[in-house]
């Protein structure tokens, strides 16, 4: 069988899951570039520039991380508004590309990984419905490691793509920010017992498991590796890994993992990352803001606030206060709050100038709507979903 990993979207949210697939025969090629071909299907309407600007940040930041690679990569590349059609099958849902992950929410299928199997005209390579450059960086990952044959456990696998996955495209060039605000807030909330744990920690990619146990094995594993990069920021991910496993061997593999797990989720930790939108550099700025509205957090939403007028930057402004605004549908927010939130951020907002000719006017649009004249707000925020969608 061959191995894949796939992306979720809760919400607007984007994650991986391993499962398993067969070949697919319908795909044609369409281009070949210096590291990757693009495969698309008949009829299918992919934007092969749009993608490419996606592709080239996120091929870099993984290479930089785990050399380059030295075969090129296997692109499959499906419009956003199709079903993946011939892609591989959810468990127990058939050819259904949406499910509930219990306890979390609803998901659907948005990008994930083949590494092909011995069976005959069996597909490989990195599947994409979306040009979101995190969740590519994601599957590059993956990809690397099933080029360079190094063997890691699952969850340290999914947590190492979901880690370098998070963050943000700033002057063409991926920044990792590294605290994934969907994760931290989920195992800051549903508490995961040391049963389930011990089950996630387990997990190998070649075994049968539910989509619950997907998410989380994800969640769980970027936790760990966010805390053992913060701890050892110049060392490379298989010196991560054997810190871990010096630690289990010492303390037990699930005491070693509630500690750093805790230590990730911490309010210190938090406190920390709101620390990051005062950063010198503005790809730091914006990489720490987008996507904070997940924590649902209200010293994320007042640092956010606070940030907007004083940023000069006109993108990383855009980002503070979009997810300043977007937690406003995620959590309950004083009048205080919202008296700032029109006062000092929608304001601001329409004062900002953006150079790409398909955001200024989803920005426009956006603010439209925010005031009522006539706007669709969700059409804008889904063509600035670059400085928000995590």
């Amino acid at each position: 069988m061959a191995r894949l990993s796939r992306i979720l979207a809760l919400s607007a949210l984007l994650w991986g899951l391993g499962l398993f697939a067969s070949g697919c025969s319908s795909w044609q090629r369409l281009e070949t570039h210096e590291r990757w071909t693009l495969y698309g299907r008949p009829g299918d309407n992919v934007d092969s520039a749009k993608l490419e600007r996606a592709l080239e940040p996120a091929f870099r930041a993984v290479e930089l991380r785990l050399g380059p690679f030295q075969s090129k990569v296997k692109i499959h590349a499906w419009s956003d508004e199709r079903d993946p059609g011939d892609s591989p099958r959810l468990p127990s849902e058939g050819s259904e590309r949406i499910e509930d992950v219990p306890g979390i929410g609803t998901a659907r299928v948005r990008a994930y990984h083949v590494t092909g199997g011995p069976a005959l005209f069996s597909t490989s390579g990195v599947f994409l419905g979306t040009t979101e450059v995190g969740t590519v960086v994601h599957e590059l990952v993956h990809a690397r490691l099933a080029e360079s044959g190094l063997r890691v456990p699952l969850w340290f696998e999914e947590g190492l793509a979901s880690y370098w996955g998070d963050g943000a495209c700033y002057d063409g060039e991926w920044v990792v920010d590294g605290l994934a605000c969907w994760p931290a807030r989920v195992l800051r909330d549903e508490p995961i017992s040391d049963a389930e744990l011990s089950n996630l920690l387990s997990l190998r990619a070649t075994e049968d498991y539910s989509a619950r146990d997907n998410l989380l094995v994800h969640f769980v594993g970027w936790a760990l590796v966010f805390d053992l990069a913060r701890e050892l920021p110049g060392a490379t991910p298989r010196e991560w890994l054997s810190r871990f496993e010096a630690g289990a061997k010492a303390n037990g593999p699930v005491p070693e993992a509630k500690r750093r797990l805790a230590a990730s989720i911490s309010n210190a930790t938090i406190a920390d990352w709101l620390g990051r939108l005062k950063d010198e550099s503005p790809g730091v700025r914006l990489a720490a803001a987008k996507g904070m509205w997940k924590l649902r957090s209200q010293k994320a939403v007042d640092a956010l606030i606070a940030a907007v007028p004083k940023e000069q930057d006109h993108e990383v402004r855009l980002a503070l206060g979009l997810n300043a605004l977007l937690s406003a549908g995620e959590m309950r927010l004083s009048r205080r709050t919202w008296r700032d939130l029109w006062r000092k951020v929608v304001p601001v907002l329409g004062e900002i100038e953006l150079t790409d000719e398909d955001e200024r006017p989803a920005l426009t649009e956006f603010l439209r709507g925010m005031r009522g004249r006539g706007g669709n707000t969700q059409t804008g925020l889904d063509a600035l979903a670059r400085f928000w969608e995590e």
